[in-house]
């Protein structure tokens, strides 16, 4: 039987507030067999996909977070409600999520910007 956990977390659109969203999911990770360098790796790909949802949002706007683990993988997902269309995401980026998650996207949703990514620890991955 899988154990699951699940967290949500809502901060405002801002830079400074995003370590909230890297502790989060390194917390996540932490009972789960990822190496020091697959936390890295994890807490990174937030960092960027966060900073690109929020990229050009009003101050009053909120990102909002779900942060989801279970035996194999940490599922993170972001919402910033009415933002728009969602920016491209910088060719460096996305050659580093890449490499870094399982699996991401960055997409719209009617007005509001969305982003998903999948990481398992190394020792799980394929």
């Amino acid at each position: 039987m899988r154990k699951t956990s699940r967290a949500e977390l809502r901060i405002p659109c801002d830079l400074r507030m995003l370590r909230l969203a890297r502790v989060t999911a390194a917390s996540m990770a932490a009972d789960l067999p990822f190496t020091v360098q697959d936390i890295e790796d994890l807490r990174v790909a937030v960092d960027e996909l966060a900073a690109a949802i929020i990229d050009s949002c009003d101050h009053g706007s909120h990102l909002l977070l779900t942060f989801e683990s279970d035996d194999e993988t940490v599922t993170v997902r972001g919402r910033v409600e009415g933002a728009g269309e969602a920016p491209e995401l910088h060719p460096v980026a996305a050659d580093l999520l890449s490499m870094l998650a399982d699996h991401h996207e960055l997409t719209t949703e009617g007005d509001d910007r969305v982003f998903m990514f999948t990481k398992q620890p190394s020792a799980l991955a394929p």
